[in-house]
């Protein structure tokens, strides 16, 4: 969830009118995309929201941190 709502915030997903997404509409395609069930796409949001700085992005943080490890063994600095 923590990737729908950064993208959410980003306000970097449109319609083809111009508009920015809707949350459930970001919600709804992820779960089509990864065949998955996220539930109550704004209660998920807050719970995102409401959680303790240091666990704000957990999973993005892990993403990032992958990256990270991969460019380091391609032998990139």
């Amino acid at each position: 969830m923590e990737i729908v709502c950064g993208l959410f915030l980003s306000q970097r997903i449109i319609y083809q009118n111009g508009k920015t997404v809707h949350l459930t509409d970001l919600g709804k395609a992820f779960e089509w995309l990864f065949n998955i069930k996220l539930g109550d796409y704004h209660q998920k949001y807050m719970d995102v929201i409401k959680r303790k700085p240091a666990k704000l992005s957990a999973f993005l943080d892990e993403l990032a941190n992958l990256i990270r490890k991969e460019h380091e063994n391609k032998g990139y600095r």
